[in-house]
């Protein structure tokens, strides 16, 4: 009887050893180790050669020089020896529903043809199908993270939760769902990207929709009273949510700004309509901007060729002497695209020029892809899991060949990506 009871206890013994031991097995040989690599972490710190970068469960789980990491066996290993790893990029201002001219009008024959193809294709389904479509073209960049600052109904919330399902391969999406207006004002448009409200309580009422639609974070567009902007920040905050607000869309936006700023608001999108007194609110405030530049100077060459716009022309390239006073007061700011329409066709070609556009007027490299990783997913209000290489945080990062450091435009020759531990193929 005893040796019987022998035999069992020794017989559960040996199954949790040879399960336990198998289990370890297939959990270290799920574990992903960069060796050689010359790391950029997005810190700011100086790079760290011959640095050793494991991952596990899709996080990175020990960072440091070779010799001082333990590789655990059996672990995939890529030796990336003479090529620099950064942290994935993030877009920190998309709208990837919008209808773009490069994919509606490969069959229009006429400008014409092309407007009206735009006006009748805007639905729901082929709005999920855009989103889609552009969120797999910023990965295949390297740009891991895309903030969507207005997207049709809840298209974007649906997206998010789509790639959190595994449903598609794209940049990972953190949305605002649709954005917030007063009726008739900016974004109250066929794409219907902006809910209308009035008064503070309508305001405070489109904010909790928003929240509870899904939205990571809350947008507002212009114009709006000083009553109603105050009402949105404090109800944003109050669900202890990040709120960003469009600078400006109409000749008298001096107001709009002031006020957004005034009342708190955590981030102001586009380097355009903000005064030097209000600069230097936000820089006391500690407040965000993503300044837009490359669409902004692009747009002012569009409408130079316009009669009758010279004041917006003037706005949009005020941009650049907005962009470096803000960064002489100490604003940190995000690199963002806000391509729309035919210029969606330059992604995410576009996004690179944002980055060479910050050192053409006065970032260093490392500040520059600082901005576009750390500060980044701070406005995204994910710097606790986004941005940086460090231990615990989610495993995003890219392997370029040559030294962005030294010319920025290496940051385009992505050779690896990898998003959340999984490797992409290109």
């Amino acid at each position: 009887m005893r040796g019987s009871r022998n035999f069992v206890l020794l017989f559960i013994i040996l199954f949790f050893f040879i399960f336990g031991l198998t289990g370890n097995q297939e959990e270290v040989s799920k574990t992903l180790v960069i060796t050689n690599a010359r790391l950029i972490d997005g810190t700011g710190v100086p790079p760290l050669d011959n640095a050793v970068i494991v991952i596990a469960n899709g996080k990175f789980t020990a960072i440091g020089p070779q010799g001082k990491i333990v590789i655990p066996k059996g672990a995939r290993v890529i030796d990336v020896k003479g090529k620099t790893v950064v942290p994935g990029l993030i877009d920190a201002h998309v709208h990837s529903t919008y209808a773009s001219e490069e994919v509606v009008s490969s069959k229009a024959s006429s400008r014409e043809e092309i407007k009206q193809k735009q006006l009748t294709v805007i639905n729901d389904a082929i709005s999920a199908f855009r989103q889609v479509h552009f969120l797999h073209r910023h990965l295949m960049g390297g740009i891991t993270t895309v903030r969507d600052v207005a997207a049709r109904r809840n298209v974007s919330i649906m997206a998010k939760k789509a790639f959190r399902e595994g449903l598609f391969l794209g940049s990972r999406p953190i949305v605002v769902g649709q954005g917030i207006t007063c009726t008739g004002g900016h974004g109250a448009s066929k794409q219907e990207s902006a809910v209308e409200a009035d008064g503070p309580a309508g305001f405070r009422q489109a904010v909790r929709e928003q929240l509870k639609a899904g939205a990571d974070l809350i947008k507002v567009l212009p114009p709006y009273s000083r009553e109603e902007i105050k009402a949105a920040v404090e109800e944003t905050h109050a669900h202890e949510r990040f709120i960003t607000v469009h600078s400006g869309a109409f000749k008298k936006q001096y107001d709009f700004v002031h006020w957004a700023v005034e009342a708190g608001a955590d981030c102001i999108e586009h380097a355009y309509a903000i005064p030097d007194d209000v600069i230097q609110m936000m820089a006391d405030k500690k407040m965000y901007c993503v300044p837009t530049l490359t669409i902004l100077l692009k747009l002012g060459d569009e409408y130079s060729q316009k009669p009758g716009w010279e004041w917006k022309v003037k706005k949009y390239r005020q941009s650049v002497e907005i962009f470096r006073k803000m960064k002489s007061a100490g604003i940190k700011m995000g690199v963002g695209t806000d391509a729309i329409l035919q210029y969606m066709a330059e992604y995410p070609g576009m996004y690179f020029d944002e980055v060479e556009n910050f050192v053409k007027f006065g970032y260093t490299p490392m500040e520059a892809i600082v901005a576009a990783t750390k500060v980044s997913a701070e406005i995204c209000d994910a710097s606790d899991r986004l941005g940086t290489i460090e231990k615990g945080k989610l495993a995003d990062l890219l392997v370029i060949d040559g030294d962005p450091l030294g010319d920025i435009k290496t940051l385009r020759n992505v050779q690896l990506i990898i998003q959340e531990g999984e490797v992409i193929k290109r």
